[in-house]
């Protein structure tokens, strides 16, 4: 049994990738877990100990390094396992203090992430990205191993040699059987869409109000779900104003952010599932996480056709891949789906079976501890 310690300066201790796949994964298998990470209290949850951090504006996240090094130095673990590019200025500074491996999970192409942030400038968001995307790289060759949550993030790192091990973001096996035991109350479920994840404008934001009210025309007694926070904050208001200008502000739900234990909830009252991304290289390159969500539960997809859908997405089987930027086609397709509810069945239980036999936690978590042991081998080979 190994002391781990995982850290996080951005996401939430209760992630979905960080908290319900990795962490709990290793906790399981027998090794000793704390989580330093964004929550409101130090805890103990499912095994697997959370040392809590303040969730702090953007600069003030350089004072939770210096947290994080004094919290994750004080447990001498045996590996560190970091999520953010922010803290690849930090884990070298813990790997020389403790002499321990450190893991680099990296989620994103975070230069093309930098390049659709509208939080920044144009003027500044393209010269940073190009500079990340030459910094990262060198960074990431101080670390002992590195975890992509994709193959298109993998090949940016292809000249490290380090252990590496791709990831994907598939659902963990208790998701899938919740969504079963969902998937009996199908047929009473209500003409509901929804959205989960973040919402920002290049991920087609604007598009789906758009083409909503199309499918409220065509189907009056259809619903919107939005599960998910607002990229920059302000976009909320905007499409707040938004559905109030298209006279849907009774058929459009505004969820705001919850807790992705709680997302069962909402899939169990949807009927399908909304994956409107527009054409910028970084979704073109990584992969929706919703996908797999919305087949655990059995929802048939609706989504942009892009290189980063279409192996997960297959035309007329268990969803819809349309033109990304037509608001026509991805109405058309969910006024089919709402209104040809056996078909939908059909094509939402496909979903599910791949899922529950291919694209799920399970073999990755092979690959997690695969690399574990790799790393927990070479660091006892060489310790005095």
């Amino acid at each position: 049994m190994a002391n781990i310690c995982i850290f996080s300066s951005v996401h939430s201790a209760l992630d979905n990738r960080v908290f319900y796949r990795e962490a709990r994964s290793l906790q399981e298998n027998g090794h000793d877990v704390t989580l330093i990470a964004v929550h409101h209290e130090s805890i103990e949850k499912e095994g697997v100990r959370i040392i809590g951090l303040p969730d702090v504006p953007r600069l003030q996240r350089p004072r939770l390094w210096l947290e994080i090094i004094r919290r994750a130095t004080s447990l001498d673990a045996d590996v560190y396992h970091f999520h953010d590019p922010e803290l690849l200025i930090v884990a070298p500074i813990i790997r020389g203090i403790t002499g321990s491996p450190t893991i680099y999970d990296c989620h994103e192409v975070y230069a093309d992430f930098i390049r659709v942030k509208d939080y920044m400038s144009p003027i500044l968001r393209y010269p940073i990205a190009e500079i990340f995307r030459v910094l990262e790289p060198l960074l990431a060759r101080l670390q002992s191993a590195l975890i992509f949550s994709d193959s298109a993030i993998a090949q940016s790192f292809e000249s490290i040699d380090v252990p590496k091990r791709t990831l994907f973001n598939f659902p963990a096996r208790f998701l899938i059987e919740n969504g079963k035991q969902a998937t009996r109350d199908l047929d009473n479920r209500p003409p509901t869409i929804i959205h989960l994840g973040g919402h920002e404008r290049n991920r087609g934001t604007k598009l789906m109000i758009d083409a909503f009210a199309e499918v409220r025309r065509r189907v009056p007694e259809a619903q919107l779900r939005l599960v998910g926070h607002y990229v920059p904050e302000r976009l909320e208001r905007e499409v707040r104003t938004h559905i109030k200008e298209k006279g849907l502000h009774d058929a459009v739900m505004i969820e705001g952010r919850v807790p992705f234990e709680k997302i069962g909830d909402y899939l169990t009252e949807a009927s399908v599932g909304w994956v409107p991304w527009q054409p910028y290289v970084k979704n073109d390159l990584n992969i929706p996480t919703k996908l797999f969500e919305y087949m655990a539960y059995a929802l048939p997809i609706v989504s942009s056709h892009l290189q980063s859908t279409e192996p997960f997405v297959s035309d007329g089987e268990n969803g819809f891949l349309v033109e990304a930027t037509s608001q026509q086609a991805h109405a058309d397709a969910h006024v089919h789906l709402l209104t040809h509810r056996d078909e939908a069945r059909t094509l939402g239980s496909r979903g599910q079976h791949l899922v529950d036999t291919r694209y799920n936690w399970d073999r990755m978590e092979d690959r997690l501890l695969d690399l574990y042991d790799e790393l927990l081998s070479e660091s006892s080979e060489t310790s005095p």
